[in-house]
């Protein structure tokens, strides 16, 4: 073994090789102590967009684009009446992650009832990687989703999750329904 010094008489060996590993141990917690985020809702509900909204192609989404821009909460609620153009999601604020880290690589999973796309294809959700920039060890962000076409317009439960590390880092349900 590499820079174990070996003791003959055998209990000696065995307290050294516990230290090393308790020791190893230890040092694993306190890393993944230190880079665990925190991550808070902050509001949710619907918005409007406050500045023109921009329209980009985003293949891994149900729609295949997403809209980005300044929004502002109209009304909290996790209930979203559904019209074109409504734009729903939250505000959340991460924390807890080493100021030197400038990104945190996150997955947002969503799932949302089944929607019947026109090119004959459905879907239930979509998920992708995102790496969030980091401030100070801190990011406050917004991600929602707005329903433009006819075919998104869909009643039902909506489950909006971001996972670090393959673990839930938060989760935000809405339920759409027709007015």
């Amino acid at each position: 073994m590499v820079g174990l010094i070996k003791y003959r008489g055998g209990q000696k060996d065995v307290n050294i090789k516990r230290q090393i590993f308790m020791g190893t141990v230890l040092l694993f917690i306190a890393t993944i102590a230190v880079a665990t985020p925190k991550a808070e809702i902050l509001e949710y509900g619907y918005y409007e967009f406050s500045t023109s909204a921009k329209r980009s192609a985003h293949p891994a989404t149900t729609s295949g684009f997403v809209q980005t821009g300044e929004a502002q909460l109209v009304k909290q609620a996790e209930r979203i009446p559904i019209e074109q153009g409504r734009l729903f999601g939250f505000r959340f604020i991460i924390t807890g992650m080493d100021p030197n880290i400038g990104q945190l690589p996150v997955e947002l999973v969503v799932t949302h009832p089944k929607m019947d796309k026109p090119d004959g294809t459905s879907s239930t959700g979509y998920h992708y990687t995102l790496d969030l920039v980091l401030n100070q060890g801190v990011v406050e962000d917004k991600t929602g989703y707005r329903m433009n076409e006819e075919y998104e317009m869909v009643e039902g439960d909506w489950v909006f999750e971001y996972l670090f590390m393959n673990r839930p880092l938060m989760v935000q349900r809405f339920t759409t329904y027709k007015p």
